[in-house]
């Protein structure tokens, strides 16, 4: 029984040294993440799935060529999910859906006397948000957008004027539109 107590004692500590709580990690704030860790930021979670390539010249070594580093990340926001290779200095961004998730840098850097064991690694990143812009609800509707799937923007509501053109209105605006005739309510 002592040993099965120390057992989920190390169990514990081995799963709160592996897990970043999502409430350290903030939109448009630095974070670091180890390899197969995981970390959740509103609906996006992100995946450190493994070291690409580390060719960056060692600390301690006169290199011609700086070299570079890369990793590869899973990035699921609700139900779609992409694996995706940030590099360096390089392709160091990507865009996932609203979200911008940025590489900064990658520890520990090569020494040439040491093998860098893929757990040893921690990415330092930042996420940020940007809210997709919803486009004007006649351009949605000649996209072929069914009317009353087209989307207004926060605040606004949908009315429909006559001749079945959609609108995005305010609720006041759109009552006093049906009261003179101009629009039908659709809701």
């Amino acid at each position: 029984m002592k040993y099965f107590m120390l057992f989920l004692i190390f169990i514990g500590f081995a799963a709160n040294a592996f897990a970043i709580d999502s409430k350290e990690i903030e939109l448009d704030k630095q974070f670091t993440i180890k390899t197969e860790q995981t970390i959740s930021l509103d609906n996006l979670k992100v995946t450190f799935l493994e070291i690409v390539e580390d060719s960056r010249c060692p600390s301690d070594v006169t290199c011609i060529w700086q070299g570079r580093a890369s990793i590869k990340l899973n990035a699921e926001n609700e139900g779609h999910s992409e694996d995706i290779i940030l590099t360096i200095g390089e392709n160091s961004t990507a865009q996932i859906e609203m979200y911008k998730i940025n590489l900064i840098d990658l520890s520990p850097y090569p020494i040439s006397k040491k093998i860098i064991s893929p757990e040893e690694y921690v990415a330092t990143m930042n996420i940020s948000k940007k809210e997709i812009p919803v486009p004007p609800p006649l351009k949605q509707y000649k996209a072929g957008i069914n009317f009353k799937d087209v989307k207004c923007k926060q605040d606004l509501v949908l009315i429909q004027k006559m001749g079945k053109i959609p609108a995005c209105v305010t609720e006041k605006t759109k009552q006093i539109l049906i009261e003179r005739g101009w629009g039908i309510n659709t809701s």
